[in-house]
């Protein structure tokens, strides 16, 4: 470690970051949930805090503009039976988000995929980097004992 005149400390690089980093750790693209693996079925106890509405908001649009149009020939009287999805609805909000759970697990292993990538990419860059250091020392050592003089290294 070099010695500066700031007022900021080195952290060694051996410590591990506090800050999440997106990642869970020993994660690897073949522990995810398989693409081919069953869904699992909604069962909640209490309303779900990341889907909480019956009808997702495109459903919704979509069932205001055509009763703003008169596009459905029967219209509820009553508030509540309006509210709660069709039948044909129900299974669209099904195949819907069945495509958003599959592209989920695809992006997930994606992302594990490349972060793959980067960390060996990283190593190949470390093996090389220590390839190079000690094909200069001995190239180093080399001049000193033909009697050159070898300028000092830059500090890194």
């Amino acid at each position: 470690m070099v010695a500066s005149s700031s007022s900021n400390t080195a952290i060694p690089s051996n410590r591990r970051r506090a800050q999440p980093n997106g990642t869970r750790k020993n994660v690897t693209p073949e522990t995810l949930v398989p693409l081919d693996a069953p869904i699992q079925p909604r069962k909640y106890l209490t309303p779900s805090q990341t889907s909480r509405k019956d009808v997702p908001a495109t459903f919704a649009r979509k069932r205001a503009r055509s009763q703003a149009f008169g596009d459905e020939d029967e219209l509820a009287d009553d508030d509540a039976a309006a509210l709660r999805p069709s039948a044909t609805e129900e299974d669209a909000i099904k195949a819907k988000r069945l495509q958003n759970t599959l592209a989920a697990r695809r992006s997930r292993k994606r992302k594990l995929e490349y972060q793959r990538e980067l960390e060996d990419t990283i190593e190949i860059e470390r093996q090389e980097k220590e390839q190079w250091k000690s094909h200069a020392l001995v190239l180093e050592a080399l001049l000193t004992d033909k009697g050159y003089q070898v300028p000092p290294r830059p500090v890194m």
